[in-house]
């Protein structure tokens, strides 16, 4: 019976040694630059574009727009578009 134990000791001993060496090399294989590149992540909506007004990223798709082109600004509610346009000294073309 005790003979049986420690056969038993011995392999689980032989068990854990053999997975941390596992985990050692695999550890040493991806941090010498196998790694690959991070992918882009893809959104649901659209490009984000920032409110001026309160900072807030909102879908292109679904902003309010101000302007055209270069000139063009994104916003995320009337109330934000009204308040910067205030702020700013000018008058939205309804």
């Amino acid at each position: 019976m005790l003979t049986l134990l420690t056969w038993l000791i011995r392999i689980i001993i032989v068990a854990i040694v053999l997975r941390l060496v596992v985990q050692m090399f695999t550890a040493v294989r991806v941090g010498s630059g196998a790694r690959r590149p991070p992918r882009p992540v893809e959104r649901v909506g659209g490009a984000l574009v920032r409110d001026p007004h309160c900072g807030t990223y909102v879908p292109r798709s679904t902003a309010l727009v101000v302007g055209r082109g270069d000139q063009a600004q994104h916003f995320c509610s009337p109330r934000c578009r009204d308040a910067y346009l205030a702020s700013h000294g000018q008058r939205h073309a309804s």
